[in-house]
């Protein structure tokens, strides 16, 4: 009897172990009792978050509000802006500190907000601090060479110049970011000659931050932190990667307080420097500072505020009350202005606005300072000297009339002068 029960208990034991092993084993297909497929457990988060790292960073300092820098008119105007726009934070600086912050009732001064407009101009700084360095050899070699993925490929011509200037002819891809930022990236078409149209977008600052990557040997989240965000002072931000490669996603979802996103202009107002240190070139500057061929309000990532046209030109509805008046603008509605004449500062953050007035909300700020304009130390109203090329030797004449209106025609993808190259399909174009 004893034997027999034995053998029944065997026998329930080897059927329950059959059954988990049909309903939950190794089978790469499982079915639960009703016979319905239960989908493989994915194996890890498509996209992940990574952190910008910082140091102890450095406090901005903030000035006495009762000092009466930003007039009482002034300030009620700056506010009903704030409000009428849907603003999530604005800031000022001037005079060496934080003369205004604002905020949405729902947001905090630390609290992450997203800026990633603001990114192709940042990724553009990177740039110049690697050609100082020898990380890149120049900006008119195809970028092949770090992305040999295109070898062969009408993208491969790409130039780093191209990038900076908004001409690759590039296409976001259609496909949403995926696990893999760098198959994602990887994946984008051309619909034009490269160099042939200025049509900056985002995106090309992901193809950037891939080549930096590849040309330094580190990660683009790590060349952010190292470069410029830790030496900046900033604290710790945060960007998108690809959960399968870990690499950056630097077209959206970067985000870091808005006392942070003000610190690239902080390093444009002061010629690159940072206390005491040259962080970023300054005759890099001078040459994203200047108009391009294709574009004359636009210099690499950075637009100019001069000169005034109502039609194509700068988003200005009315003249910059500041003529040196450099900004950053994004699509996703964050603005960053510059005035080295002015000494200011100006951050919105913010949700996209219909037909925005580039020049209403730095004209109001400029206007209500009871400070006087720091006086001009050079024929083009900036507070440096002439510029000069990026190896410090030849001076370039100060901008004292604005380039002619350039004659751009949108070339047809094809082999490039002097050689044949392997053209992308039609289909792909």
């Amino acid at each position: 009897m004893r034997r027999q029960v034995l053998i029944a208990s065997a026998l329930l034991l080897g059927t329950a172990l059959g059954a988990v092993w049909w309903l939950g084993g190794d089978r790469a297909e499982r079915r639960d009792p009703a016979g319905i497929l239960i989908p493989e457990k994915v194996a890890g988060p498509v996209v992940v978050e990574r952190s910008l790292a910082s140091g102890p960073g450095t406090v901005l300092p903030m000035a006495d509000p009762d000092a009466g820098v930003l007039s009482d008119k002034g300030l009620k105007e700056i506010n009903a802006l704030f409000t009428a726009t849907k603003s999530r934070a604005l800031l000022v600086w001037h005079a060496g500190a934080l003369q205004l912050e604002l905020y949405a009732p729902d947001v905090q001064a630390g609290d992450m907000l997203e800026a990633s407009g603001l990114m192709p101009a940042i990724m553009a700084l990177l740039t110049g601090q690697a050609l100082r360095d020898g990380v890149l050899p120049g900006l008119d070699t195809g970028i092949a060479t770090w992305v040999p993925e295109w070898a062969g490929d009408d993208r491969g011509r790409i130039t780093v110049r191209q990038l900076l200037e908004g001409t690759s002819g590039l296409t976001l891809p259609a496909t949403a970011p995926d696990g893999n930022a760098i198959a994602w990236t990887l994946s984008a078409k051309l619909d034009s000659e490269p160099g042939s149209r200025f049509a900056p977008n985002l995106f090309e600052a992901q193809v950037l931050g891939l080549v930096l990557s590849r040309a330094a040997g580190v990660p683009a989240a790590d060349l952010l932190s190292n470069k410029l965000w830790q030496p900046m002072g900033a604290r710790p931000g945060s960007l998108t990667a690809g959960g399968g490669d870990g690499a950056a996603y630097l077209q959206c979802c970067v985000k870091a307080t808005a006392r942070d996103w003000l610190r690239p202009g902080l390093l444009l107002l002061e010629g690159g420097m940072v206390g005491g240190t040259q962080l970023v070139p300054t005759p890099w500057l001078d040459q994203m500072e200047r108009p391009i061929s294709h574009a004359r309000h636009d210099g690499w990532r950075v637009r100019l505020g001069w000169p005034f046209e109502p039609v194509n030109g700068n988003g200005a509805k009315k003249p910059f009350s500041d003529g040196d008046t450099i900004f950053l603008s994004g699509a996703d509605g964050s603005r960053l202005y510059v005035s080295k004449g002015r000494d200011l500062v100006v951050l919105r953050l913010g949700p996209a606005v219909p037909d925005w007035d580039e020049s209403a909300l730095a004209n109001l700020v400029s206007r209500s300072l009871t400070t006087p304009p720091a006086e001009f130390r050079s024929k083009n109203g900036m507070k440096v000297g002439r510029a000069r090329d990026l190896n410090g030797q030849v001076e370039m004449p100060p901008i004292v009339k604005p380039p002619p209106v350039p004659k751009v025609t949108v070339e047809p993808l094809g082999p490039p002068p002097g050689g044949a190259s392997n053209p992308v399909p039609a289909a792909d174009r």
